[in-house]
């Protein structure tokens, strides 16, 4: 079986969304799939540009070298309908070449949107796969607001996608059942969560060197790593942190990452004194990642209450838990539905800064035995119901249903571009 995948971007660029694709690739092509990629215009590339990850091969969309005039600036989504035309051209390019049996196009929509338009051309199935919704990601972003004309018109034009999809996957069961109050039949909605590959997320000691260079010997450390959205609550956590450290001594702060919060976040630590408490390093290369969990005690995800956070899970919790590692987080939905599910987490109460507090508190006076149990309890649950390769029977499943053959047939070999 041929699947053709289509990304906003992927690796080399580091994000959430590269992982998840990048472990359902290799999950696929595991189970004996031949699977290619197109990256859309917003990765970034020169036109034809190929690139190999994981022995898959990666076509890239170039960036329209004229997007539009003053004029035409002013008109809602010419930009984004320039680059989706040039996307669905660079799809079929490929399409024709990769011959595939499926097309699956991952958020946003407007991948959706062009996967759409070759796949109906070209008589292959379509599967799209919503992570989270554009439009609730560009209100957190100060872009648009929810209640605006730019809001309810992506609202209809991904709800249009779905239904014109021959099958659509989402990440978690709150976006499942934010498809289903549209309209969309439920049985048209197969859930794909994410997982963890849990070799490569080992639990290992503490990393002395790092200690060292960071300054946390005998001290707990309260972690974060991820990228620095508004909504994770960053600056929440750092205040949190300033009045902890009023109280007691016994503990650190690190923050792994970067992100459009980034600036706001380095300005608090400075303001409030506390880059002797507080560690930000700014991205580390990919392969120091597994030491900074192995640094932290407890990992941390304050998100803030919003609809994107409500209803998306996040992974980086997934990959702490399978290294041993404690978790904490606000009880937003999507945070609450990870830990309900693992049977592991603490929560505080999203916005309330005094239960922030005291769940810090809690979690610095826990004994070594305790934190040791959990963190066992945590890559139990890990292993147990969220490795890739469970997490992605569904998908399988799926595939198979709509083509009607296993996923494992023979086909011949194909050059491409």
């Amino acid at each position: 079986m041929r699947v053709l995948h289509l990304l906003d971007h992927s690796l080399p660029q580091y994000s959430g969304y590269s992982f998840r694709s990048r472990y359902i690739l290799r999950g696929l092509k595991s189970m004996g799939a031949e699977v290619a990629v197109v990256t859309s215009a917003r990765h970034g590339a020169a036109s034809g540009d190929e690139e190999v990850f994981d022995g898959i091969r990666h076509f890239r969309t170039a960036r329209p070298s004229r997007l539009w005039s003053r004029m035409q600036l002013k008109i809602p989504f010419w930009k984004e309908r320039i680059m989706t035309a040039a996307m669905a051209r660079r799809l079929e390019e490929v399409a024709r070449s990769f011959q595939p049996d499926l097309i699956h196009a991952h958020s946003p929509f407007f991948n959706g949107q062009a996967a759409v338009t070759v796949g109906r051309r070209m008589g292959i199935p379509v599967v799209y796969e919503i992570r989270a919704f554009w439009e609730d990601d560009a209100v957190d972003k100060g872009k648009i607001t929810e209640d605006g004309f730019v809001y309810r018109q992506v609202r209809r034009l991904e709800s249009e996608v779905t239904r014109a999809a021959d099958a659509v996957v989402c990440i978690c069961e709150g976006l499942r059942k934010d498809l289903v109050s549209r309209g969309l039949p439920p049985a048209k909605i197969t859930v794909v969560k994410n997982g963890v590959e849990p070799d490569t997320f080992e639990p290992r000691p503490k990393p002395t060197d790092l200690e060292e260079r960071y300054g946390f010997k005998g001290k707990r450390v309260l972690a974060f790593i991820g990228s620095f959205f508004f909504y994770e609550g960053l600056t929440d956590l750092v205040r949190a942190v300033d009045r902890l450290r009023r109280e007691r001594n016994d503990f650190a702060l690190l923050l792994v990452g970067s992100g459009e919060d980034t600036p706001n976040v380095e300005a608090l630590v400075r303001e409030l004194g506390l880059e002797d408490v507080v560690r930000l390093t700014g991205r580390v290369p990919h392969e120091e990642v597994q030491d900074h969990y192995a640094l932290g005690d407890f990992f941390i995800y304050p998100r803030r209450s919003k609809r994107l956070t409500e209803k998306v899970t996040p992974l980086k919790p997934l990959e702490a838990m399978a290294m041993e590692r404690c978790t904490l987080g606000s009880d937003v939905g999507g945070i609450r539905e990870l830990f309900e599910e693992c049977g592991v987490g603490e929560t505080f109460r999203a916005g309330d800064f005094e239960d922030l507090h005291r769940l810090l508190n809690r979690a610095l006076d826990r004994s070594d035995g305790a934190l040791r149990e959990e963190g066992r309890e945590g890559r139990e649950a890990v292993q147990k119901i969220r490795t890739w390769d469970r997490t992605l029977q569904p998908v399988k499943t799926l595939y198979e249903s709509l083509l009607g053959s296993a996923i494992t047939e023979d086909r011949p070999e194909v050059s491409v571009g």
